[in-house]
């Protein structure tokens, strides 16, 4: 006889059946942010590295360490960040899902939220990608990289459920 399964008793999130997964230019996008930071820190490691007095092996190790940790980071983690990444829009929730080792699934009920943000900076904007920030008296959450039409159709559909006023 097997176990029941925990919360098999509740309705489904919108989630369950619904996800869809963020825009594929997420990936560029976050490795052309990480690549803003990530650069400069293997530079500065190894200009760090040039003018300590180290045998020329462990400098040689930790600069070619800098270089390869950031080209990793910068190829592997946006891909990865993608993929375990989704989110579902319901009639009355939104559903996120995030977080490979620790996971985090966030159900904002729409009668909690309270307005709604749609962000873009300059990198976004010429990679044709937007944010969505979603507000309720506990705090925020945000839906990153989308492409920016299906932001602005994700802003306009939470709004109406949400009964939220859109002055736009």
């Amino acid at each position: 006889m097997s176990a029941p399964v925990p919360g098999a008793d509740r309705p489904p999130l919108p989630g369950d059946d619904g996800r869809r997964q963020l825009s594929a230019r997420a990936v560029p996008y976050w490795r052309a942010l990480l690549a803003m930071y990530l650069v400069p820190a293997a530079l500065v490691a190894t200009v760090a590295l040039a003018v300590i007095d180290l045998p020329s092996w462990i400098q040689t190790a930790g600069v070619l360490a800098a270089w390869l940790a950031a080209a990793a980071v910068i190829a592997v983690v946006p891909r990865v960040r993608r993929r375990i990444w989704w989110y579902a829009i319901g009639e009355e929730e939104v559903d996120l899902h995030e977080g490979l080792v620790i996971v985090t699934r966030t159900v904002v009920p729409m009668v909690r939220v309270q307005h709604v943000d749609l962000h873009r900076g300059p990198l976004s904007t010429r990679m044709g990608l937007a944010e969505i920030e979603l507000h309720t008296a506990a705090g925020s959450v945000t839906i990153p990289a989308l492409d920016r039409d299906e932001a602005e159709r994700i802003r306009r559909q939470v709004s109406v459920l949400a009964r939220v006023p859109d002055d736009l």
